[in-house]
């Protein structure tokens, strides 16, 4: 048999459990920062594949802009056209509002080649309040102009009490071509 002494046998253990349980208490760890890395990585390679593709989608839109910039461009060239008489409408339907008039306002039928927008109007209300109604539309900002209007007061037999009609078709006229507004003016001024 081989003997051994303690300091020998000291020696051996020490070589063998000291880089144990270092291996063990440090081995550990680092597997978990390992798989912490690869995660890390695969997210890395994630976003390069992604910023690899930024400059063909920049491309691509740039492509698809100058597609559909004039198509904007045309609708954009008359949008005062088509916002405006909406806007109109419910500033009329405010209006009657605000003078004590209950009016229905619907857009008529616009033929091509039409130079105003169309609404027909029924409303009722005093006398006093659809002639005000009238007055400040006829007055207004927004250029709406009257083609045909009646009133009918209620007969004098009923003592003059009740709701007079309105009935009309104003128009707001289109904007001429080449007038341009107070923004695109200050604009081109700059």
């Amino acid at each position: 048999m081989i003997s051994l002494s303690k300091y020998k046998l000291a020696f051996l253990a020490g070589f063998v459990f000291i880089p144990g349980a270092i291996w063990a208490f440090q081995v550990s760890p680092t597997l978990e920062d390992r798989v912490g890395y690869i995660q890390r990585q695969e997210n890395a390679k994630a976003v390069q594949a992604r910023n690899r593709l930024l400059p063909t989608q920049r491309d691509e839109l740039r492509v698809d802009w100058t597609e559909f910039r004039p198509v904007a461009d045309a609708a954009l060239a008359d949008i005062g056209n088509d916002l405006n008489p909406h806007l109109v409408q419910k500033r009329m339907n405010d209006l009657a509002t605000a003078t004590g008039c209950k009016v229905i306002i619907q857009p008529t039928n616009q033929q091509d080649g039409d130079y105003a927008v169309r609404f027909q109007m029924n409303g009722k209300g005093s006398y006093q309040s659809l002639v005000k109604f009238v007055d400040q539309l006829e007055q207004g900002q927004h250029f709406v102009r009257f083609e045909s209007l009646s009133v009918s007061i209620p007969p004098a037999d009923r003592g003059g009490a009740g709701a007079a009609n309105l009935t009309a078709t104003a128009m707001i006229p289109l904007m001429p071509e080449g007038i341009e507004s107070g923004t695109e003016k200050t604009e081109k001024g700059k």
